[in-house]
């Protein structure tokens, strides 16, 4: 079992249950044994709904939790506040804890990489819980209910799981209609089911929190920033989590402090430094084509770009048709580089380069660099790497390696 899965046995067993293990490798017969017969079972985030034991689980009358909802169930706190979106909702819980912990008692968890679960006995009834969320545990969490609920955008994502965007996003917007408030971004495209919202934009004049001039204005006031560039996709981040912790507990000059000390996560469009004249960006959390967009979107001048890696799914199509104008050369690696080079035509297919591997992209580009070397994979990493960090830090530690030579 991964890290969820031990820190759920480990809260069931501390309070006298008998917990059964089930993985992809039982038999028939194990699994027809492990689905009856059990008062409810959890289920990681990584399994459908659609899979094999928990259909049987279902068939036998065997009530099915989320991770998630164990944790909100047994969490003597309700002051919960959840944050999903496609991108930046990780950057945007990490700021909202560091501004909620300004102000009193904060517990960041979730997708952030610490189980909900494992911290539930160390959660005292007037602290603050931030939940980063994903969109297979929203899929799998019927009693979780947040105090607030905030989407940072809703693109396209893990069609591999949900089968088509369509999907995908009403799971996205079903964690708005559980959440007693609800915080959106005006400015993100997508219709939202709900009425009754707090709005936040850079854009538009009348919602309840306004970014312009390097302020926010709110409620009438407005706090200025810190003069720290850090960035549009930063901005958004700070914007949806300034909104959040205002509307809680009113908004704090703490807060703005923040602005000027949050690190933003790493591998999240980073700048790792130089290579043979190049400015070299590790965005190696650029796990969605939506991602890699925005990433594209912010850089000037002759770029390479490397993408590939396992499939989730999208269409690779509107990608390339973006690279058109905005990469000079196009790295292809990973499972899915054969399907990205397919959906390439014209002259952006002349610019792809499918390739054995990371190190063959770092070494062929030190022999023909350009301006920007940029690394936004707009996919996965399962294929070759156990997540993102570690595909990340391979990364940086070729372009290390590389810049020594060079």
């Amino acid at each position: 079992m991964g890290r969820t899965g031990n820190a759920v046995k480990s809260f069931l067993e501390g309070r006298g249950a008998i917990v059964k293990e089930y993985d992809d490798q039982a038999s028939d017969r194990e699994e027809d044994l492990l689905c009856q017969g059990y008062d409810y079972a959890v289920i990681s985030p990584g399994i459908p709904l659609s899979h094999r034991a928990v259909v049987r689980l279902r068939e036998n009358g065997v009530p099915i939790l989320s991770e998630l909802d164990l944790a909100y169930i047994n969490c003597e706190s309700k002051h919960v506040f959840a944050i999903s979106g496609t991108n930046g909702k990780t950057t945007a819980c990490t700021i909202l804890h560091r501004m909620l912990s300004s102000v009193g008692r904060s517990h960041l968890v979730g997708n952030v990489g610490v189980p909900f679960i494992g911290e539930v006995d160390s959660i005292a009834k007037k602290d603050s819980v931030v939940v980063e969320i994903s969109s297979f545990q929203i899929e799998q969490s019927h009693f979780f209910r947040p105090q607030i609920a905030a989407l940072t955008n809703v693109g396209e994502d893990h069609l591999d799981r949900h089968g088509t965007k369509e999907n995908y996003q009403s799971i996205k917007l079903s964690l708005l209609k559980s959440a007693l408030i609800k915080v959106v971004n005006a400015d993100d495209p997508i219709r939202y089911p709900v009425r009754e919202v707090i709005r936040y934009s850079f854009i538009d004049q009348t919602a309840d929190y306004l970014f312009r001039d390097h302020a926010i204005f709110c409620h009438g006031k407005n706090f200025r920033l810190p003069t720290v560039e850090r960035g549009a996709a930063f901005d958004a981040d700070y914007l949806c989590a300034f909104a959040v912790a205002s509307t809680y507990c009113g908004a704090q000059k703490s807060f703005l402090s923040v602005y000027e000390s949050a690190e933003v996560p790493p591998y999240r469009f980073q700048i790792v430094g130089k290579l043979c004249g190049a400015t070299v960006i590790n965005d190696s959390k650029g796990t969605n084509i939506d991602a890699t967009l925005f990433a594209l979107s912010r850089v000037i001048g002759r770029v390479a770009v490397i993408l590939g890696g396992s499939d989730k799914g999208e269409d690779y199509t509107r990608l390339m048709c973006a690279l058109e104008d905005k990469a000079e050369r196009i790295y292809l690696i990973g499972a899915n580089a054969g399907e990205m080079y397919l959906a390439a035509e014209g002259s952006v297919r002349e610019k792809c380069l499918p390739m054995s591997d990371l190190e063959s992209c770092v070494s062929d580009f030190c022999r023909r660099p350009l301006d920007v070397f940029l690394f936004s994979p707009a996919s996965a990493s399962f294929d070759s790497y156990r997540n993102y960090e570690e595909r990340g830090r391979h990364f940086d530690e070729l372009i290390a390696k590389y810049a020594k030579s060079y």
